[in-house]
């Protein structure tokens, strides 16, 4: 049986859009730069069930609490650090834009910028 190939001539595509609940507090550390990171955990409803994703961001935002219903436009990454001896990874969103959901218009602006970078063999 012939497998079914797929030709995309772009170089690839790396979009996410997240609409959930916040399920943890906001980390912030200053790195060694002196730039600010921060993190937390947005929580997604599937058909599977209810997931966890990590999702990083440069500096801090106050809409980041607990329970907040937040849209997330970012990229998927993996980031390697060493702990210890080892290297360990963790795969995470970087975060592009973090919008309240009730902010609808804010949050249309930030998918349609991001969904704008699809290759046309992509669009609807």
């Amino acid at each position: 049986m012939p497998v079914a190939t797929t030709n995309i001539d772009s170089l690839g595509t790396n979009i996410v859009i997240l609409v959930g609940e916040v399920t943890s507090p906001l980390v912030s550390r200053t790195l060694t730069d002196g730039s600010i990171s921060s993190s937390f955990d947005l929580a997604t409803v599937t058909a599977d069930g209810r997931l966890s994703v990590p999702v990083v961001m440069e500096g801090e935002s106050a809409i980041v609490a607990v329970g907040a219903a937040l849209c997330v436009v970012g990229v998927v990454r993996r980031r390697f650090f060493r702990t210890g001896t080892a290297v360990a990874s963790r795969t995470e969103v970087l975060a592009q834009a973090v919008q309240p959901v009730s902010r609808r218009a804010q949050v249309r602006k930030s998918v349609t910028r991001a969904l704008a970078n699809l290759p046309d063999e992509l669009t609807l």
